[in-house]
């Protein structure tokens, strides 16, 4: 999925999916099984955490286009082209 994307973006998301994976399965579910109780206060501090204000300002500078390329185009370089399966 990531392979017509960005040196940048291929490497961040082969880096960290493993690790969300883990965090995932290994402790979230983990717990939700174990009905331990939720802490209120990692709620509150991620709602009132000031990234969120960045963030609302990086999507009013997304484009208004849909800026993905279809596998065919011969301008994207031939080893990011996905092949069909």
């Amino acid at each position: 999925m990531v392979d017509n994307c960005s040196t940048t973006a291929r490497l961040g998301a082969r880096k960290w999916a493993p690790r969300f994976d883990y965090i995932l399965t290994q402790q979230a579910l983990v717990s939700v099984d174990a009905n331990t109780p939720i802490n209120q206060d990692l709620i509150s501090n991620f709602l009132s955490d000031p990234v969120h204000g960045a963030i609302e300002v990086c999507a009013q500078l997304r484009p208004t286009v849909d800026i993905s390329v279809p596998p065919d185009a011969d301008f994207v370089r031939p080893e990011l082209r996905q092949t069909s399966p």
